[in-house]
């Protein structure tokens, strides 16, 4: 599982929504964790999640988001290909019917389905606790013996 730090900035009712920093590490394997959060529009900036509180977390307090493993690359393969194929799919089938104005409105209808069926997913991935997650990071205690 991925984690990161993030502050909880806001709690509404069993929702609570976290703040991530500008530049947070998608992952402890990264060799340079400043680069992740750019774009090639720029710096990614401060990021905000809506999530479930199912920890009780308050204003302020430092939490970790943990992120299931393969999560990412379903995501971003979600995010990027489904859309894009059922834009395309849509776009051949609306070619064989009634040529270009067909295909292009077939783009649009598959594409805006796709973007439907992704935003559904999100929404049940936010309830999802083997998803995503809240934690309070765990603080290790060491004792040494005194001689």
């Amino acid at each position: 599982m991925s984690r990161c730090d993030a502050v909880v900035v806001e709690v509404n009712g069993d929702d609570a929504v976290v703040e991530l920093p500008a530049r947070a590490a998608a992952c402890g394997s990264c060799k340079d964790s400043a680069a992740c959060g750019e774009t090639f529009l720029g710096d990614g900036g401060i990021r905000r999640y809506r999530l479930a509180n199912r920890i009780g977390a308050r204003v302020g307090d430092h939490v970790q988001l943990g992120i299931a493993d393969g999560m990412l690359w379903q995501a971003s393969l979600a995010s990027y290909v489904f859309p894009l194929l059922l834009a395309l799919a849509a776009a051949w089938v609306g070619q064989g019917w009634g040529g270009d104005s067909a295909a292009a409105a077939g783009l649009l209808l598959g594409l805006a389905g796709g973007l439907w069926l992704l935003r559904r997913r999100e929404l049940r991935a936010r309830r999802d606790p083997a998803m995503i997650s809240l934690q309070f990071p765990t603080q290790e205690i060491r004792f040494e013996d005194m001689k």
